[in-house]
C-alpha cells in the first residue's frame, strides 16, 4: 500500500522535479499495483486500505466512495507516466479514459486537461490520430473559449507542440503552423517565465523533430527575451 502523500500534488511534483528514473518506475509499479488492489478488492480490504469511510455502508455508497477514489489514483498514475523519465504517456491511455468516462458519468464541468492528455496519449498510433485531432481540437476550442485554469501553461505548451507535430506528420502545414505560431506567442508574452532547458523539454521531441526543436532561435522569441532582459537589467541597476 502506498503512503498517504501518494495522491497529494507535492508528491506529483517530487515525482517530477527530484525523484530519479528508477524511483519513477517504482512510484508507478506501486500505484498501479494499489489500482489493481482497491479495484478488485473486497469490501473488507477496501475499508483495511482506507478507502471506505465508517458511513460508507449501502452499496450506493461504497461504490461512489470507490469510484471517487479509482479517479483520483487514475489521474494521478497518469501524471506519472507523464512526467516520467523518459516519458510514457502512451500507457495512460486507459486510465484516461477513464477519468474522462467518471467525469461525464458524475456531470462534472468540462476539464480539458484528461482529454489532451489522452490526445497526446494516443497521436502517435496510427488507428488513433483522427480521434486524437478531434480531441485536440474539441479541447482547444474549449479552453480558447473558456480558458481552463487548472490545464496550466506547461501543459497546454506540452499538448499544442504534440498537436501541431501530428499535423505536419499528416501534411496539414497551415494547420500545424498556427499551433507553433500560438506557443511562440506565448513565449514573447512570458520570456523568462520558463528556462529554456524546459521550454525544450516541453515543446521538442527528439524522436520527431520538427520546427519547435528550434522556437528558442524562433526571431520573435530572440529579441522578446532580448527586451526582457534589457528591462531587468535596468530595474536591477
Amino acid at each position: 500500500m502506498p503512503p498517504k502523500h501518494f495522491l497529494t500534488s507535492n508528491f506529483r511534483v517530487a515525482f517530477e522535479e527530484y525523484f530519479k528514473p528508477e524511483q519513477q518506475r517504482s512510484a508507478v509499479d506501486t500505484l498501479r499495483d494499489h489500482i489493481s488492489e482497491v479495484r478488485d478488492g473486497s469490501e473488507e480490504q477496501r475499508r483495511e486500505l482506507g478507502v471506505l469511510k465508517p458511513q460508507d455502508k449501502t452499496p450506493e455508497q461504497i461504490e461512489q466512495r470507490v469510484a471517487a477514489y479509482l479517479d483520483k489514483c487514475y489521474w494521478q498514475l497518469s501524471q506519472f507516466y507523464r512526467y516520467s523519465v523518459p516519458c510514457r504517456i502512451a500507457e495512460a491511455e486507459p486510465y484516461l479514459r477513464e477519468v474522462i468516462r467518471y467525469a461525464k458519468a458524475k456531470g462534472a464541468r468540462r476539464d480539458v486537461a484528461p482529454e489532451l492528455y489522452l490526445a497526446v496519449a494516443i497521436h502517435k498510433v496510427p488507428e488513433k490520430q483522427e480521434e486524437a485531432l478531434a480531441l485536440f481540437a474539441s479541447a482547444f476550442d474549449e479552453f480558447d473559449a473558456n480558458g481552463a485554469p487548472a490545464l496550466g501553461p506547461r501543459s497546454e505548451l506540452w499538448a499544442r507542440a504534440n498537436w501541431a507535430r501530428l499535423l505536419r506528420r499528416l501534411e496539414r502545414v497551415q494547420e500545424a503552423e498556427t499551433q507553433e505560431q500560438a506557443i511562440v506567442d506565448w513565449i514573447v508574452g512570458h520570456p523568462l517565465v520558463l528556462p529554456p532547458p524546459k521550454l525544450l523539454a516541453l515543446v521538442g521531441d527528439e524522436a520527431d523533430r520538427g520546427p519547435l526543436d528550434n522556437v528558442l532561435q524562433h526571431p520573435e522569441v530572440l529579441a522578446a527575451i532580448e527586451r526582457a532582459k534589457e528591462k531587468k537589467n535596468v530595474v536591477v541597476s
